[in-house]
């Protein structure tokens, strides 16, 4: 124990004293920036489930029939049923609150459910949209656009940020007539495994209401991977 306790010792002084040394070294300290913009290509979709009926069995088997010809619809687009992703149903009343009357009317009993599932094609996104809306949930009520790819380019953003922060600190030395030396450090605010970056559009209203069964957009919006980069450069003169 006592040898081990001496050698992590001897590291941390070792580190401490290459610290200082750094510190007191003349050097450039240039910040990087780069950023990599693309499409998504796969899209999370969220749909809720809700049916009202006037006894608690009517809703829940309303709710159940409505799942079934999701799924078999979700089935032909989504090859990985991993990828899908069902809440439990879960009940309630329904009431409406009566201005004349002055209290909440009673509807009939509500059940709800979610269903999650990815898709990996969006070349094929407005065709499912458009057989979902012919049956009757209630709304999307999320679609989160990402791209697989995301590690890659969050690299290729990283490559260009290191780029720009050695093409900076040349130019600067450059105009200051000053002579670099090696690379002291160089630190990065993002990892290749960090979570990716997506664009959630929330709730369209479907069943019964404003989308007239049209599908929606397999576009979305671009997606932009940003890494910048601390680098620090020895002044030799």
């Amino acid at each position: 124990m006592k040898k081990l306790f001496f050698t992590l010792l001897i590291g941390v002084i070792s580190f401490t004293l290459q610290s200082q040394n750094i510190a007191d070294k003349p050097k450039i300290s240039v910040l990087g920036s780069g950023s990599v913009s693309v499409f998504p290509n796969a899209a999370s979709i969220t749909l809720q489930l809700t049916h009202v009926k006037p006894t608690l069995r009517e809703a829940v088997n309303e709710n159940q029939q409505t799942m079934k010809l999701i799924r078999q619809i979700v089935l032909r687009y989504v090859k990985d049923t991993t990828e899908i992703k069902t809440s439990l149903i879960t009940t309630d009343k329904a009431t409406r609150w009566d201005s004349k009357l002055d209290k909440d009317i009673f509807l009939g009993f509500r059940s709800n459910q979610k269903i999650i599932f990815t898709i990996l094609d969006l070349d094929k996104i407005q065709d499912l949209t458009e057989e979902l809306l012919k049956t009757k949930f209630q709304r999307i009520e999320r679609i989160s656009y990402f791209n697989t790819n995301f590690q890659e380019h969050y690299k290729k953003a990283e490559e260009l940020a290191v780029a720009d922060a050695i093409e900076t600190t040349r130019r600067l030395a450059k105009h200051s007539d000053v002579q670099l030396g090696k690379i002291l450090t160089l630190s990065s605010n993002k990892s290749p495994n960090d979570s990716n970056v997506r664009i959630n559009t929330e709730e369209f209203e479907t069943y019964g209401k404003g989308m007239g069964g049209r599908g929606v957009s397999s576009s979305g919006e671009l997606i932009k991977y940003s890494v910048s980069v601390n680098l620090q450069t020895e002044i030799l003169n």
